[in-house]
């Protein structure tokens, strides 16, 4: 049998090295869901795979401006942000790419025509030949990544230009699920200072009204009657404003959440039919190789797999159902919220689960469950300083589920117990919580005919029980 020539075995393992390139890139992208980091994965990472020294990526902000979001090598942290503006207008290079959404190549900036802001660019970091590939996200141009050579002019093959664009439109995804990701976390940290802000307020209110009570005790018996009348006005309106920020903020999660689960979801299927695209591939073509690739392919199954379960705790979580009498997996409600919590979690913090060995169901309201446990489980993370252990034992006591959540964190204290479910009372530092959590806990185990527990022990930990009626 005659051997391969040089020029195929040549081929054959550039080929390789380009596939295993992009897998790291994929594996690295998937690992982190920080925007700028995953911008700087696929700079350095286009860069390496094209063999090229100098790349930048410039990013859309509008119709009109870019934003320098990543550089190879990378840029200085302390750079100013004012200096990462461009105006697209300066380069119309850029411009260019973006109006054909292909790839534009400069052979040598020498000769070129160059605007004044490019040849700013290119005499600074002394590059010579360019390629501008836009990343297309499927009917928008999301930006674009440049590549140069520094000092020496290079002719770039067609094979090069290809397949730089094809990993570009596919790495545009990557950027897109980031920027959705930035823009869920924005959301909600804006949320939560609306939430602070309106409770200071409604604190600020409540404490006017508590003065003005001390001056109508010392006034006629009539004018105590409207005292008490005013009390438990209050106490409504405070109940009421509870239920209206838990509502606004429960109503925003979910759009966000539904939304972005749904916009992860789209491109995940085609990563995975890319990943059984590959699968197939070495299977059928390259067997030989598939050895070398088998730990990079089972990486990318499990960063789906885990992405998967993600989006389904997010369904779960923001379902808008206002019945209690849908069937509710107790058992799958917790494993969506410990997956939904899993970057609060500590590295040495332990989830035990000691769960009843037939499954556990109950009626009720699958989202309100998901946020009850949710609360508590936030708790038990956040009581954990280091190191500690969180046990969740569930069991069938007569007509009941039972479900405790324990944790050996710093506990509460013996006077405090009685009121943490008090609307706006925290044991928390300042600024680390509301006081509601708890609060919105008990109103909705108490709507779902159960009851809800606490035992603690100071610098010990703390037990939450939670009983269910099955029916």
């Amino acid at each position: 049998m005659n051997r391969p020539s040089a020029p195929i075995i040549q081929s054959n393992r550039q080929s390789i090295r380009e596939l295993n390139l992009i897998i790291r890139i994929s594996r690295n992208i998937i690992g982190t869901l920080d925007y700028e980091k995953v911008l700087q994965i696929i700079s350095d990472g286009m860069s390496e795979l094209l063999d090229i020294e100098s790349a930048a990526m410039y990013m859309l902000v509008n119709d009109r401006d870019l934003h320098l979001g990543a550089t190879t090598p990378p840029l200085d942290p302390h750079m100013p942000d004012e200096l990462r503006k461009a105006s697209l207008s300066d380069h119309p290079h850029i411009k260019k790419a973006i109006i054909k959404r292909k790839p534009v190549l400069l052979n040598d900036t020498k000769t070129a025509p160059l605007s004044p802001a490019e040849k700013t660019v290119a005499e600074m970091r002394q590059l010579r030949s360019l390629l501008y590939f836009p990343f297309v996200q499927e009917d928008r141009v999301l930006g674009v990544l440049i590549l140069g050579t520094c000092n020496k002019s290079r002719k770039f093959t067609t094979h090069e230009r290809d397949l730089g664009q094809t990993v570009a439109n596919q790495l545009s995804v990557a950027i897109q699920n980031t920027r959705l990701h930035a823009d869920l976390k924005n959301n909600n940290e804006n949320l939560e200072r609306l939430v602070e802000q309106r409770t200071k307020e409604l604190e600020n209110t409540n404490r006017v009204l508590r003065d003005m009570n001390l001056e109508l005790i010392d006034k006629s018996h009539t004018v105590l009657q409207q005292k008490e009348e005013l009390e438990a006005s209050l106490d409504h309106l405070k109940s009421v404003q509870l239920k209206l920020i838990q509502a606004e903020k429960m109503a925003s999660l979910g759009v966000l959440t539904a939304g972005v689960a749904h916009e992860i979801n789209n491109p995940l299927n085609f990563i995975m039919g890319s990943y059984q695209g590959l699968e197939l591939f070495f299977n059928n073509s390259d067997p030989d190789h598939k050895e070398q690739v088998a730990l990079y392919l089972n990486g990318l199954k499990t960063g789906i797999e885990r992405v998967k379960g993600i989006i389904h705790g997010l369904n779960q979580f923001s379902r808008e159902n206002d019945t209690y009498n849908e069937d509710c997996d107790i058992h799958s409600i917790i494993d969506n919220c410990i997956m939904m919590l899993y970057g609060k979690l500590k590295p040495d913090i332990q989830i035990k689960k000691l769960f009843y060995k037939d499954g556990l169901m109950v009626k009720g309201n699958v989202g309100k469950l998901h946020q009850a446990f949710t609360n508590i489980l936030i708790n038990s993370i956040q009581a954990i300083e280091d190191k500690g252990v969180i046990t969740i034992t569930t069991k069938k006591q007569w007509a009941n589920a039972v479900i405790e959540i324990s944790d050996n964190g710093r506990g509460i204290k013996k006077e405090d117990l009685p009121r943490i479910t008090d609307p706006f009372f925290t044991t928390k530092d300042p600024n680390k919580g509301t006081g509601l959590g708890l609060s919105i806990t008990y109103t909705i185990i108490k709507e779902h005919r159960g009851q809800l527990e606490f035992e603690s022990q100071l610098n010990k930990g703390t037990t939450v029980k939670v009983t269910l009626p099955h029916n």
